[in-house]
């Protein structure tokens, strides 16, 4: 992309567009200000009416690029890509084509496809051989396909380019980029991060610039927290954090407080650490709808951005509790508590896609938990575990000293001893010790027997009822739930006196075969030179135990059904939507995966994505009164992905459910259709509640010989309310 430095400050010099002004001209005008002025949410609404607006191809063109260059600079990259190569496309004259196969060279590399970004750089390079601009632009942007050793050597062949650059602005923004690409060389590109991060200041500074001297010493703080002088770097941090709010740059302001926080704690000053890291966490809150869900190269903006940040808050919080005593101390770590449900329902978005589903859910607070229950926080730190524990007399800890990788590879090693039924003993021996354990006591003293578990990370994957003390499993003591956020939570009990089921099977899969992902083809035994045949896939999905499972559960309850050629997507959505149903079973293959978007269903016909769901919900009855319960009796979790459980969170949140009950792992027939018909059976006894009704099930196949091994009933998890 050809560097235009942003800042708010422009803004002033902006005059505002009638409402009436519909000029596809003026649109993409104002549209393109409103870009460089960093206002790019409204940039993009600008540009995207003046794309549908436009009928000229020339100006269909410049629409298109203009809302593509948009849309990247938001780290909607996939959005953009289609949006940059249609104007790439229709460029008519090298001059024009330049700089548009630069900014899809961008795009290509924020996709990962290397090699089409590096060709695109070099076209543009030979198209435009006389714009210094453009030449510099490439040289830094194919300095980031250059391996690590040679990096150097192609940033400081850049360097010699910028007084190259005539304006000012311009070459302030080059000399930026360039110093936080050397940040990246550690020790080797320290003189010349410096020397560019300072010029981009100076720059910066003459020209008024706030918000881009304010990323310019951003990176000088950054340079000298990697050097441990934290006096400088606190001096540089603060001229930081007041030249962006000068520029009302609160997506630099977050970063710019966490550093503060980490700065001051390494100072030893935890409580203006804790000062800083608050400030960070509500200028997150205020411009979360922005922040990228993914950015460009892949990674999470939660894990990468938002985790580091609420998860520096708790800890430092937990500090402060421990330093404390009485009404303080229970104040901070619910503080703590508080910041925790930040995490996960920020989690929660990001696994989504999408910055406003979560907040609508918000319905149950700690205080009205009912007597019996406990709600458990595990937060896991680097160098041990954190349990907050939530019941109605009070909010107290437990912690446990374990490295975070030894308890991730503790997990792991357990999760797939379940899943291929191996010897698990030990490791339920020593999970119960480093989890439950600590909490027995307090839990026997309230007499919990309903544990509300709010897991982290990787313990999303840990089936806790499947944990031993060394005479029982977990879950014949306790009735276990889990929950993506208490907040997140509907308590209230929606149970109807006679309740209907909507049954909706999958035995032998249609057309939706060709629907399906390469790497879901691949999985079933494909490979990336050989495709599975149509028949081959379908015999792969079968699955012959749905039948006799569907067969089993509408004797238990009245219900209606939708199987094989009847259970398509219309006549799914059709029965769904007429609100009739407070529960509904779908026994068909599906994958959670890593993000809502990897994340489906089978039908007949197509694939019912979580996104999917949230379609359905379009009558009024089914508003007035969401189902109680979605069932998913075949789908399981993406083997050793601690994000794909959230894909049960998400479908429950999406359908309006009370709950949702589903798979970690794939099960066999037999012990799904023995579980799930006595399950309805049981929830068709008055005040059983659903967690208590699949505990009692749980319990009745571990006495079993042919089922007592977890992995038969331990895959079986409910999410959300326990009522």
């Amino acid at each position: 992309m050809r560097l235009r430095p942003l800042t708010l400050v422009m803004c002033a010099l902006l005059a505002a567009l009638p409402a009436q002004a519909k000029d596809p001209a003026a649109l993409i005008d104002h549209g393109t200000q409103l870009r460089r002025s960093g206002d790019l949410q409204r940039a993009s609404e600008h540009l995207r009416e003046a794309h549908a607006r436009a009928a000229e191809p020339a100006l269909k063109a410049r629409a298109a690029a203009a809302l593509g260059l948009t849309l990247y600079q938001m780290r909607r990259t996939k959005e953009a890509e289609p949006l940059l190569r249609e104007a790439y496309e229709r460029a008519g004259t090298p001059a024009e084509r330049a700089p548009l196969a630069n900014d899809l060279g961008n795009v290509m590399l924020g996709l990962r496809h290397d090699d089409e970004a590096r060709r695109l750089y070099l076209e543009a390079q030979r198209l435009a051989p006389g714009d210094a601009s453009l030449q510099l632009s490439t040289a830094l942007n194919l300095a980031r396909l250059t391996a690590p050793g040679a990096r150097g050597d192609a940033l400081r062949a850049a360097a010699t380019r910028l007084p190259t650059i005539a304006d000012a602005r311009e070459r302030a923004g080059y000399a930026a980029n360039l110093g936080m690409q050397a940040l990246g060389l550690g020790a080797a590109g320290k003189p010349l991060a410096y020397e560019s991060l300072a010029l981009a200041r100076a720059l910066a500074a003459g020209l008024a610039d706030a918000r881009l001297e304010a990323e310019a010493l951003d990176g000088l703080g950054q340079l000298y927290e990697a050097e441990r002088r934290i006096d400088d770097a606190l001096r540089l941090t603060d001229d930081a954090v007041s030249r962006a709010q000068a520029a009302n740059a609160r997506d630099l302001l977050f970063r710019l407080e966490w550093r503060r926080g980490r700065l001051f704690k390494a100072a030893g000053d935890t409580d203006r650490a804790v000062a800083a890291y608050r400030r960070a966490v509500e200028h997150i809150e205020a411009v979360r709808q922005d922040i990228p869900i993914e950015y460009e190269d892949g990674r999470s903006s939660f894990r990468e951005t938002l985790e580091p940040i609420y998860l520096g808050l708790a800890e430092l919080l937990l500090a402060k509790a421990d330093a404390a005593a009485g009404a303080a101390a229970q104040q901070y770590a619910r503080e703590a508590r508080n910041v925790v449900e930040l995490v996960k329902r920020s989690e929660l978005d990001d696994f989504l896609g999408e910055r406003c589903t979560v907040e609508s859910a918000r319905s149950l607070d700690a205080g009205v938990l009912p007597k019996g229950t406990a709600v458990v926080y595990p937060i896991i730190f680097a160098e041990r575990l954190e349990m907050l524990v939530e019941t109605a007399d009070g909010l107290q800890r437990r912690s446990q000293a374990i490295d975070a990788d030894d308890l991730q590879k503790l997990v792991l090693g357990f999760a797939d001893s379940l899943r291929r039924q191996r010897p698990y003993e030990a490791a339920a021996g020593v999970l119960y010790d480093r989890l439950l354990r600590p909490l027995d006591a307090l839990l026997a003293e309230q007499q919990i027997d309903t544990l509300v578990i709010v897991p982290d990370g990787v313990l999303r994957l840990l089936p806790y009822g499947a944990l031993h003390d060394g005479q029982r499993f977990a879950i014949e003591k306790y009735a276990v739930v889990t929950a993506p956020a208490l907040s997140l939570t509907r308590a209230a009990r929606n149970r109807q006196a006679n309740p209907r089921l909507l049954l909706a099977g999958l035995s032998e899969p249609g057309p939706v075969v060709d629907q399906l992902p390469r790497w879901v083809l691949e999985a079933l035994g494909g490979t990336a030179t050989r495709t599975l045949t149509r028949q081959e896939t379908r015999e792969a999905l079968a699955l012959p135990g749905v039948k006799q499972e569907i067969d089993s559960l509408r004797q238990r309850l009245p219900s209606d059904v939708l199987l094989d050629q009847a259970f398509t997507l219309a006549q799914f959505e059709q029965r769904f939507a007429t609100g009739d149903y407070s529960l509904v079973h779908i026994a068909s293959h599906g994958v959670f995966s890593s993000s809502a978007a990897e994340s489906f269903l089978l039908t007949y016909d197509g694939l019912l994505t979580i996104d999917g769901l949230q379609r359905l919900l379009r009558s009024e009855k089914l508003r007035r009164q969401p189902i109680d319960l979605l069932a998913l009796s075949a789908c399981q979790t993406a083997e050793g992905d601690d994000r794909a459980p959230l894909g049960l969170s998400g479908a429950a949140l999406k359908a309006r459910a009370g709950s949702a009950l589903g798979t970690l792992w794939p099960v066999s027939d037999a012990a799904a259709m023995q579980l799930m018909s006595r399950f309805y059976a049981r929830l068709g006894e008055p005040q059983i509640s659903k967690a208590k009704a699949l505990q009692q099930v749980q319990r009745s196949l571990i006495a079993e010989p042919a089922f007592n091994h977890p992995f038969h009933w331990g895959a079986f998890i409910l999410v959300g309310s326990w009522l």
